[in-house]
């Protein structure tokens, strides 16, 4: 071996001084390195599966605590919430919380109880919970006398089923609460409601059903009470729906699949929205899709176009399936590319900043909705999800200019909320555009409306409140992934507007004006103030984000959960 040789002991005795040279630059070296790698030491993850993704902020230094002042006020308005359900409603869909009676708009099965156990997990209500687990031990999801709406069903019954299965795998229920048999059960319940739902597929587009008769297992179309209700809404040739109705189902089925291992949940999902996402139909913004849309042909028969009611939830999935589907998944990459492209539109298209008004001269950034040529500018609280979900695709893509957005945006929605004397933002609203070519299509044509743009530069055009999470729903993500106390301060700042007007005799109310909410602005003992309903959303979602804005931060970390659109949580297993 002449190497060995060549660098044997013969070398060093013929030139010392050089060996020892060499030597000494060879420990200075190995010393420099050692320090570098514990400094920052090197990962190595090959063939070694990675979970999560890193969405929070992480500089906390203590400021991540929970709050426990605030978040205990919350969990007294979850529990206050419940037992009055419970005292009067029980099994119905919803208490109406003003007379005690009750509502079952949902098929019956008890939405409140379902809906609101991933909540009652989160707060470690355990008492709750095991009440409310007997009764979905016992709900037959094959029965009911009205025809099934798919996409309120799944958000709410087959989503809640599933955060409940997904929480108890990881240990977060308790086994004297919930045991293994008894969690089995309740996914067989979730593969149950997914069976009985399949039929609302059966299309040639894949896109669902309006409806499902669970009698005939048929995929119907809207019944006429949708028309009587919503007198405006025009009919076509065949049943066409919006985006959120065929976009939002992606979570759920891909999570029953994982659970069950059967592809045929993920399969329907993908084929629902697949003509969104890789859509035929020429669009004049990227990312964004016209509707609504003919479930036959798939075509659209509208010129629609926001994130908006009716749309908001199909954006939010692209996005969302990306932290929940693994990176093998051949179409993440797909689903990344048109959620960027729709915020960037958004961005682009959508939002403008209104004008000062005489008495407000500050600007605000709001987001419209376009109709063929024409944009209107009006905004729904629904909407007010926008900056949450931009804020973690932000995040997530490392895309700091949808940052900037994202936070104008919420700025925008909390000057809803200050200005109003509740403290409370409207249902709808509109502003002047501070630039626009043409005339805008809103604008404030009674004294109140111009009195409100005037002191405020907007003004309701639906100034009801009905519970809705959208606005704290943003505030949350704001929170986790910024570290800024603002937006603890702003959550606080709603709930205690909440707990001080909506609060009524058997739960929290809906709010007839947030510009009127003393009784002695009403007749009679003023309780026509409060709109006698109080939808499960409430206890699923704006109780749920109020609560884990104040609690610890590792609670149901960003990085590690994905939150469905309905506040149900599921495993990022990525």
């Amino acid at each position: 071996m002449p190497g060995f040789r060549r660098w044997g002991k013969s070398k060093f005795e013929k030139n010392p001084e050089s060996s020892f040279k060499l030597l000494a630059a060879v420990l200075v070296i190995t010393f420099y390195l050692l320090i570098k790698e514990f400094s920052n030491p090197t990962i190595r993850t090959r063939n070694t599966p990675t979970y999560g993704a890193q969405i929070q902020h992480t500089a906390w230094n203590g400021t991540g605590n929970a709050q426990e002042m605030r978040a205990g006020k919350v969990r007294s308005a979850m529990k206050y919430t419940y037992w009055k359900y419970r005292e009067t409603a029980w099994g119905a869909d919803d208490i109406l919380p003003v007379s005690g009676g009750n509502s079952s708009t949902r098929n019956g099965w008890g939405a409140f109880i379902v809906d609101s156990a991933s909540t009652l997990v989160l707060m470690e209500l355990w008492d709750e919970l095991a009440h409310s687990l007997e009764h979905i031990l016992g709900i037959d999801f094959t029965h009911t006398k009205d025809l099934v709406d798919p996409f309120e069903t799944t958000i709410r019954y087959l989503g809640g089923l599933l955060s409940i299965v997904e929480l108890y795998d990881v240990g977060m229920i308790p086994e004297n609460v919930l045991h293994g048999e008894a969690r089995d059960l309740i996914l067989e319940h979730a593969v149950t409601l997914a069976e009985k739902l399949g039929p609302a597929y059966d299309t040639p587009t894949g896109m669902p059903w309006p409806r499902v008769d669970f009698k005939t297992s048929r995929g119907v179309a809207d019944p006429p009470s949708v028309y009587f209700e919503h007198p405006d809404k025009p009919q076509y040739a065949h049943p066409a729906i919006g985006p959120a109705r065929t976009g939002s189902s992606i979570l759920e089925n891909r999570v029953l699949t994982r659970l069950t291992g059967d592809p045929i949940y993920a399969r329907n999902a993908t084929l629902a929205w697949a003509p969104l996402v890789w859509s035929k139909w020429q669009t004049p913004w990227k990312g964004m899709v016209d509707a609504p849309i003919d479930i036959v042909t798939g075509a659209p028969v509208g010129r629609d176009r926001h994130w908006d009611g009716g749309h908001d939830s199909y954006y939010e999935y692209l996005l969302k399936i990306t932290l929940l589907a693994p990176p093998s998944d051949p179409y993440v990459g797909t689903y990344k590319t048109r959620f960027l492209e729709s915020a960037y539109s958004l961005r682009k298209r959508l939002s403008t900043r209104s004008a000062s008004a005489p008495g407000h001269y500050m600007q605000h950034l709001f987001i419209g909705k376009q109709d063929g040529s024409q944009y209107h500018n009006q905004q729904g609280h629904l909407a007010c999800f926008a900056p949450g979900t931009i804020l973690l695709g932000s995040k997530f893509y490392d895309h700091p200019y949808l940052k900037t957005f994202a936070l104008a945006l919420l700025e925008g929605c909390h000057h809803t909320y200050t200005s109003t004397p509740s403290k409370i933002g409207p249902e709808n609203w509109s502003w002047t555009p501070k630039f626009s070519y043409d005339e805008p299509i809103h604008s404030p044509a009674t004294s109140r409306a111009k009195q409100e743009w005037s002191e405020s530069g907007f003004w309701s055009t639906d100034p009801e409140y009905k519970g809705r999470p959208e606005y704290v729903e943003s505030l949350f993500y704001a929170w986790r992934i910024t570290g800024e106390q603002r937006f603890r301060d702003w959550a606080w700042e709603a709930f205690s507007a909440m707990e001080t007007h909506c609060k009524a005799p058997h739960g929290y109310a809906q709010l007839a004006d947030v510009y009127k909410v003393l009784p002695s602005e009403w007749p009679g003992s003023g309780e026509k103030r409060w709109i006698d309903m109080q939808e499960s959303f409430w206890a699923a979602e704006t109780l749920k984000y109020l609560w884990l804005t104040f609690a610890d931060v590792e609670t149901a970390s960003l990085d590690k959960w994905v939150f469905s659109t309905e506040g149900h949580v599921f495993r990022m297993i990525r």
